[in-house]
């Protein structure tokens, strides 16, 4: 194995901003102590105008036109937008590689695709095709699974597809997220890596079960709240909301922002749920602290079992730092739920009935010992499984293995078999 770091090639939608959350939080986790100078992250344009890029990462960033026309935000996107991605893809896909110049004088030695819509899709194959080095392709949720966009000269699924094959491995949020992408494109992985979001245990101590706490019993949750968590969150809002009426001194408090919490704010208030505000990240230990039980949410609707089966939630290792027990609502298939029950490491929750939930959460609330313990177990499995340096190390240990290989490798045939996997491409449907 060779003995330095590759120069890694970075393209995706995460900006790598301090107070990003989800994808963009798991990549600053896992890249802070990377070597600035081996990283270059390539993004569209307009994400980093909205959310523009923190140190260490600002050293080498370089963007892409991906949205060369403007999205619609107002009622006439629901029929517009549509066609303007339609645009928008066929336009990247015909026009050169932006900073192709600066690209080239990276020199990258590895290409990590982390995609959150097919615009990184997309730039990530075509730069797969221009330089003939390794490449390794992240997902954290599954995405893909229901965008069937087409343009003239390519598809999502297609290309998805294509990248899925020629990767030099894949790195994957949850082991059902590679056995759902390898069952439904029927390609077996070169090589892969189950890469959970890693927090830094430096300055956390494991939690003091002598502690007590009385008053009010707190349920906390933390994060964005997507459509794909919000059915199991407000189950556990009005079941909460129940128990206070039957006088029960129990609250729910949200930290989140105001953009997940104004659309449902009438429910909410109905709920008597509290609104904590958002919390940036580097506070977020101090907050979780203050709960009695840590939420995870996961839809039990059909159309989410996509997203629920296949995502690890970035917030639970977070909660797991806490010192606090955690609690996942969803159903059975939720990969939040299988994270827990394999660690044993938390309670879960698999019903959205409102009666049921109340009998599960009295329970918890009683049984002080369990909590205690889950709480004392999930920060042991964080400490030796997913404390960034454990983590890091690791994924920078495969990087080099990857690397190697490559370099023990015979590149002209690596590069035939490219040329040969564009040709054979259109045969996908």
């Amino acid at each position: 194995m060779v003995d330095k770091l590759p120069r890694i090639l970075l393209v995706t939608e995460a900006t790598l901003s301090q107070e990003g959350k989800g994808v963009n939080r798991t990549l600053v986790n896992l890249f802070d102590n990377y070597p600035a100078e081996l990283l270059m992250l390539f993004c569209p344009e307009h994400e980093l105008e909205s959310n523009p890029t923190s140190s260490p990462f600002d050293r080498q960033v370089l963007s892409f036109a991906g949205h060369r026309l403007p999205i619609v935000h107002n009622r006439l996107g629901k029929f517009l937008n549509p066609l303007i991605n339609w645009i928008n893809l066929q336009l990247l896909d015909w026009f050169p590689i932006s900073n192709l110049q600066k690209l080239e004088e990276f020199d990258p030695e590895i290409i990590l695709i982390c995609p959150v819509t097919s615009l990184c899709l997309l730039m990530g194959y075509k730069l797969t095709q221009y330089f003939h080095c390794p490449s390794l392709i992240y997902f954290m949720d599954d995405w893909i699974a229901i965008d069937n966009s087409r343009w003239l000269s390519n598809s999502v699924q297609k290309m998805a597809n294509q990248l899925l094959k020629q990767a030099d491995s894949w790195l994957m949020i949850s082991e059902q997220l590679q056995i759902e992408l390898s069952n439904r494109y029927q390609i077996k992985p070169q090589s892969s890596l189950i890469v959970h979001n890693p927090v830094d245990l430096s300055d956390k101590q494991p939690p003091d079960t002598a502690i007590t706490h009385e008053g009010t019993f707190k349920v906390v949750y933390a994060g964005s709240i997507w459509s794909m968590h919000y059915d199991a969150l407000a189950a556990i809002a009005e079941a909460i909301f129940q128990l206070r009426c039957d006088g029960k001194d129990i609250e729910l408090v949200l930290h989140t922002d105001k953009c997940f919490w104004n659309p449902y704010r009438d429910k909410w208030q109905q709920w008597e749920v509290t609104y904590g505000d958002i919390i940036p990240y580097q506070e977020l230990n101090r907050y979780l602290q203050r709960a009695d039980l840590l939420l995870v949410a996961s839809s039990f609707l059909p159309e989410y079992a996509h997203m629920t089966r296949s995502s690890v939630q970035t917030k639970l290792t977070d909660y797991m730092a806490a010192g606090k027990p955690i609690l996942a609502c969803g159903p059975a298939y939720s990969a939040c739920n299988q994270f827990l029950k394999n660690w044993k490491c938390g309670l879960v929750c698999e019903t959205n009935r409102v009666n049921e939930i109340e009998s599960f959460l009295i329970d918890t609330i009683q049984n002080k010992a369990l909590r205690k313990k889950i709480a004392e177990v999930a920060f042991n499995v964080l400490n030796e499984n997913f404390d960034k340096t454990i983590v890091t190390e690791k994924l920078q240990s495969y990087v080099k293995q990857i690397f190697s290989q490559n370099i023990r490798g015979d590149r002209t045939f690596k590069i035939k078999n490219s040329l040969l996997d564009r040709l054979t491409a259109s045969n996908y449907n």
